[in-house]
Parts: C-alpha cells; sequence; structure tokens
C-alpha cells in the first residue's frame, strides 16, 4: 500500500491513490510537481547528512530541471514521462548484494514495462544500466547504497522512463537515438499513472526479494534480459572523452557473470566498467551507446 503525503487534488493524485484505508504496511509515497533538482540526488545527500528517513520512501517528480544520471550526465524530465525513486532500509552485508542492488532497477522497470501493456511491449537491457526497445533507449536506472561498516544499510534505486516524448539531446557519437513508450509501441503504449503504479510495485517486489536473501534471483533475471549476450562489442572508458581511439576491450560477450562482469572472447580479463556500445561487424550500430533518461 502507498500512500500519498500531500493532500493536494487533482487527476494525478487520484490515480495514483490505490484503494483502501492505510495501515501499518503502508508505504510513504512523495509526489513533486516540479523538482529543481533530481530527488534521487537530494535523497542521497540526505542519506549523507543523516536526515531521518522512513524504511521505504518512494518519490517521483512529474517534470524537474537539472537532473543528472549515471556519472554526472545531464538528462531531461519532461512531464509525461516517468521519474521515480525509491529508498529503501535493507541493514545487509554490501558484498553479498552489490550485483543484485545493481541489477534491482533495471529488472523491475522492465517488468514494469511488461506488466502495465500485458505483456505486448518488452524491453531488453544495455549493459549496465540502459532500457532498449526497437534499437532506441527508452530509459535508464541508478542505484546506490549507503554503507556502514561492511553492511548496506539503505538502497536508493532512481529509474527514468521516456514515456510520452522522446528527449531531443546532443548525443555521443557511438549513441543511438532516444525513445519513447507512446512513440515506439503506440496503442499498446502504458499511461504514465499506470506504469508508475506498476513500477513501483515491482521495486517493492525487488527489494522483498533483496531482504529475504534472493539477490541471486535479481541477477538471473537480469542476465535474461540482456540484449548484450552473444553479441559483438566494444567498451569504451567511463571517462567519455571523445578523443579516445582504442577501447577497453572489444569482441563477441560470451558471458555475464554473476557480478555483471562481462566475459568477452579473447579477451584476457572480466570487464567490470566501462560503456559498452554494440557492433555489427566493425561499425557502431543503432544499438549502443546511451541517451535518453540516462541511467
Amino acid at each position: 500500500m502507498w500512500c500519498r503525503l500531500t493532500d493536494q487534488r487533482g487527476a494525478w493524485a487520484a490515480e495514483l491513490t490505490l484503494p483502501g484505508a492505510r495501515d501499518a504496511t503502508s508505504r510513504a509515497l512523495l509526489a513533486v510537481d516540479h523538482a529543481p533538482g533530481s530527488q534521487f540526488a537530494a535523497l542521497q545527500a540526505a542519506l549523507r547528512e543523516g536526515v531521518p528517513l522512513p524504511p521505504d520512501l518512494a518519490c517521483l517528480a512529474l517534470e524537474g530541471s537539472g537532473f543528472r544520471g549515471q556519472r554526472g550526465r545531464s538528462w531531461q524530465a519532461h512531464r509525461g514521462n516517468l521519474h521515480v525513486c525509491r529508498l529503501a532500509r535493507l541493514d545487509l552485508p554490501a558484498g553479498s548484494v552489490q550485483a543484485a542492488l545493481t541489477a534491482l532497477p533495471a529488472v523491475a522497470a522492465a517488468r514494469a514495462i511488461e506488466v502495465a501493456t500485458h505483456g505486448r511491449v518488452s524491453p531488453g537491457i544495455k549493459w549496465v544500466n540502459d532500457l532498449m526497445l526497437g534499437g532506441r533507449k527508452i530509459g535508464g536506472v541508478l542505484s546506490a547504497t549507503q554503507l556502514h561498516g561492511a553492511l548496506a544499510t539503505y538502497v536508493l534505486t532512481g529509474v527514468g522512463i521516456n514515456v510520452a516524448h522522446t528527449p531531443e539531446l546532443v548525443r555521443h557519437p557511438s549513441a543511438p537515438p532516444a525513445g519513447s513508450l507512446t512513440e515506439l509501441a503506440s496503442a499498446d503504449a502504458p499511461t504514465l499513472a499506470t506504469l508508475t503504479l506498476a513500477l513501483l510495485v515491482e521495486l517493492d517486489a525487488g527489494v522483498a526479494q533483496l531482504r529475504a536473501g534472493h539477490g541471486a534471483e535479481l541477477v538471473e533475471a537480469y542476465r535474461r534480459r540482456s540484449i548484450v549476450i552473444g553479441r559483438q562489442v566494444a567498451v569504451w572508458p567511463v571517462s567519455e572523452a571523445l578523443g579516445i581511439e582504442e577501447p577497453l576491450a572489444t569482441g563477441r560477450v560470451i558471458a555475464l557473470r554473476n557480478d555483471l562482469a562481462l566475459d568477452v572472447e579473447g579477451w584476457g580479463r572480466p570487464v567490470h566498467a566501462g560503456r559498452l556500445t554494440l557492433l555489427e561487424g566493425s561499425d557502431v550500430s543503432a544499438d549502443g551507446g546511451e541517451n535518453g533518461e540516462d541511467g
């Protein structure tokens, strides 16, 4: 059960109010009409500053400015698209859940789209944190943890999905075009409210799996949705320097390890980090890179 923390009226608030009375199992849901910055960054700052927060909190922004994604890259928060963060108390050994924490928001977002479209739309996941549909990036995810010694005390996940609008961005030369569910799925595209509710349910389910010690199931679900296994790829340094001439690794991805590292055919060691581009022969295809709601 998710309950609003505001008495604001309107169609959006009504659509997001689940039936039933508030009870001890309710989670806090904070909705912001226009966010002057990413709620993900705001919650990270609150954790760092020791601000008391509920053990389960969801925050969504209808639109905003100054949003940042993975490694501080900017992205656009348009009204009609989805921007959700989920905070959860874990108190679990950090080393045992690291890969699952990375997988959780990507798997939850993909599942939510499938549920909201009754299985008619099934996006794939491009390593590490991009949601892809029809060769275009429709969304991205983030995850971060608060550590206390060896424990992951809190996990913070962020999901951005282009539902109604495709951002207009100057993209990296190796990046694919962005897309939106409305553009690519047409009549099968979900409404924003339907997808938001589905995502909250799936994020809840992912957190429950972590708390129950079933993080390996999230990693396996991530692996099943991966679009890079068996494909020719190039992995570039995360610096995003446009002048880099040589990738860190090139070749066919033969496996995705349990820690989400890539095994690339002919490469002597696993690839743990980088910007991945899908290749067709020697050319960069329209499936690689990053754009849209950046995770």
